[in-house]
C-alpha cells in the first residue's frame, strides 16, 4: 500500500481531538485506559453518527449515556449527543485546582506574614461545606492537633481537609488516618501535599482493578488498599505483577484479596521481581501440582488393587472353611 493511500485510509473516517488536561485527569475521573477507549469511540461516532436511531443503537455511545459522560440534546430531527456532562466535570476539576493555587497563595503569604493560626477559619469553613454547624468535639480536638502537634498552618489544614472532601474522605475516621501518612511522609508544602493524594488516588485506581478481576464491586476497603500497599511499596511488586496473581485466582472457587497475598507471598520468599519470574513461578508451580496429582493417582490405584486382593483372599479362605 503506498503512503498516500494509507494516510487516506487512515483518516477517511475523521478524527477525535482529545484535550491533554482530560488525559492527566483519568485518575480523578476515575477512567480507566479501556474506559478512556470507549468514550473516545462514543465521542468519534456521535460527528459520524447523524441519525438519533443509528446514536440510539451504537454501542459507544450507548456505554457514554449509560456511564454519565454523555447525554440526548434537543428534539425530533434535532436530537444529537451532548457530552457537557464529561465537559461539566472537567471544568469542576478545574475550579478546584483554581481554588487549590488561590489557598496555596494564600499559605505563601500567611507564612510569610507570620499570621497566628486562625482555628474559626477551619471551622467556618467546614460548617458551609456541610450546610449545617455538624462538627463535633472530636473534630475540634483533632483540628488542635494538626496546627500543635503536626505544625501545620490554617490554609494547609484548609487546603488538605478540601483535597480530602473532593475524594469522599469528609469523616474524621476517613481523614484522620491520611492525615497521618501525609505527616509521616514529610508533606510539608502544598505542591507535595496534592502530588501525595493524587497518588492516593492512583491507588484506589489500582485497588479497584484489582477488585474487579477477582469478580469483587463497591468501594475500595482499608484493608484492602493497605494490603495492596504491602505488595506493591514493600514487596516491590509491579501492578503488572499483582494483577497476574489476580488472574490466577480466578482458577479458583475463591478467588480473593487473601488468596493473592497467598500467591504474591510465595512469589517474595522465591525473589519474583517482574512478570517473567511470575510466569515461570506459575509454571512451575503447575509442574509440582502435577507431579504430585501423579503421584497421588498412582497411590490410590495402588490402594485399590491392595483392597480388591483383600477381598479376593477373604473370599478364598470363606471357601476353605466351608462358609458359604
Amino acid at each position: 500500500m503506498h503512503e498516500s493511500e494509507y494516510l487516506e485510509w487512515l483518516m477517511k473516517q475523521g478524527e477525535v481531538v482529545i484535550p491533554i488536561s482530560l488525559l492527566n485527569n483519568l485518575q480523578r475521573l476515575n477512567l480507566s485506559p479501556e474506559n478512556l477507549g470507549y468514550l473516545i469511540l462514543g465521542m468519534a461516532s456521535s460527528k459520524r453518527i447523524h441519525s438519533s436511531a443509528e446514536m440510539a443503537k451504537n454501542p459507544w455511545i450507548r456505554w457514554c449515556l449509560n456511564e454519565g459522560w454523555a447525554k440526548w440534546a434537543g428534539e425530533g430531527e434535532e436530537k444529537s449527543i451532548s457530552f457537557l456532562p464529561l465537559w461539566d466535570k472537567l471544568y469542576y476539576l478545574w475550579e478546584k485546582k483554581q481554588q487549590v493555587e488561590a489557598a496555596s497563595q494564600e499559605t505563601a503569604a500567611s507564612i510569610q506574614g507570620q499570621e497566628e493560626f486562625n482555628y474559626n477559619k477551619i471551622i467556618k469553613w467546614l460548617d458551609q461545606v456541610r450546610g449545617t454547624p455538624s462538627i463535633t468535639l472530636k473534630e475540634k480536638q483533632l483540628i488542635q492537633e494538626f496546627n500543635l502537634q503536626y505544625g501545620w498552618s490554617t490554609d494547609f489544614i484548609l487546603i488538605f481537609l478540601q483535597l480530602c472532601f473532593e475524594r469522599g474522605e469528609n469523616t474524621l475516621q476517613k481523614y484522620q488516618p491520611i492525615a497521618k501518612k501525609v505527616y509521616i511522609s514529610g508533606v510539608h508544602n502544598v505542591d507535595d501535599l496534592v502530588a501525595f493524594m493524587n497518588d492516593l488516588d492512583w491507588i484506589q485506581y489500582k485497588v479497584s482493578e484489582v477488585k474487579k478481576c477477582v469478580g469483587q464491586y463497591g468501594g475500595v476497603t482499608r484493608p484492602q488498599r493497605e494490603m495492596y500497599l504491602k505488595w506493591h511499596r514493600i514487596w516491590k511488586f509491579s501492578h503488572e505483577v499483582i494483577m497476574r496473581a489476580a488472574e490466577e485466582t480466578v482458577r479458583t472457587n475463591n478467588p480473593s484479596f487473601k488468596y493473592i497475598d497467598g500467591i504474591l507471598a510465595d512469589w517474595h520468599k522465591r525473589g519474583v521481581k517482574n512478570i517473567l519470574d511470575a510466569e515461570k513461578a506459575l509454571q512451575e508451580h503447575d509442574q509440582t501440582k502435577k507431579i504430585e496429582k501423579k503421584k497421588k493417582s498412582a497411590f490410590n490405584r495402588e490402594a485399590n488393587n491392595k483392597k480388591r486382593i483383600s477381598r479376593t483372599d477373604d473370599r478364598d479362605w470363606e471357601k476353605m472353611l466351608g462358609i458359604e
